[in-house]
């Protein structure tokens, strides 16, 4: 069984809550509050509209009110006149309403675009920020057990492949063009000789043939391996995984935002 340490991952757990927790203040939270700014400023664009209709509707009861005080005896012609200056100013403002509802609605879409995209680009910010950390404290804190449990994972994920799946095997084995074929492993930690025995002999039987087995450290995978033989690429490692659930950590952040609105 692992050996693991409760109150070593509650103490990640928890260290790892903070630091999501102050992430939403610094860096979400001023994000909304600019984009509240801006639906205020459309508002604001808005109620200016709403007022320039108001003076033209004072405007037009101001001729109205002229042309009642006219002498009598061009009346007629003023009534034409005023008739005709209604009918344009009607037709003006309609086309000015028309004219600064659709500015209005251009500006609404924009926004809306900016503002998806602004909150696209902070959530996809915010995640690869948790997950870089995560990724660190990992490879800090992550005991070896689980890196050789995922190692054997991943070596008995192979070997049940090669009995299994023998169209697969000889895409393989058909892909191998060299006389020893070389097994190129990426690990996240050493590998113990009785590991690479393991891997070696599993790999042999894949390939139906002795291999050579070029290991190369990379702590960046936290903990697994990643293998290359011939045309195949397995991997089983904690940064693979952590990979993985960035869309699921993503879809669930905006599924939260949309139930806040």
């Amino acid at each position: 069984m692992l050996d693991i340490d409760i109150v070593t991952i509650l103490a990640e757990i928890i260290n790892f809550l903070v630091l999501a927790t102050a992430l939403y203040f610094l860096l979400f939270k001023p994000m909304l509050k600019r984009m509240n700014e801006r639906a205020h400023a459309k508002e604001q664009m808005l109620e200016e509209a709403r007022q320039k209709q108001q003076e033209a509707e004072q405007k037009l009861a101001l001729i109205e009110q002229q042309l009642a005080t006219i002498d009598s005896e061009i009346d007629t012609r003023l009534e034409q006149a005023y008739q005709q200056a209604q009918s344009e100013s009607k037709s003006l403002i309609a086309e000015t309403e028309k004219e600064a509802e659709k500015i209005l609605k251009e500006a609404e879409f924009e926004a809306a675009k900016r503002q998806q995209q602004e909150m696209e680009e902070l959530l996809e910010k915010l995640v690869d920020t948790i997950l870089e950390i995560s990724a660190q404290i990992l490879e800090k804190k992550a005991p070896d057990a689980i890196h050789q449990k995922l190692v054997e994972e991943l070596n008995a994920e192979i070997w049940e492949m090669g009995k299994s799946d023998m169209r697969q095997v000889r895409t393989i084995r058909d892909s191998l063009t060299e006389r020893t074929p070389t097994v190129h492993v990426a690990s996240a930690k050493e590998l113990s000789p009785e590991l690479q025995r393991s891997l070696v002999r599993t790999f042999s039987a894949l390939a139906d043939s002795n291999v050579n087995m070029e290991i190369e450290i990379e702590p960046s995978l936290i903990s697994g391996l990643r293998v290359r033989i011939g045309d195949l690429i397995v991997e089983n490692t904690l940064s693979m995984e952590l990979s993985e659930l960035k869309s699921e950590v993503i879809d669930s952040l905006e599924e939260s935002i949309n139930v806040e609105d």
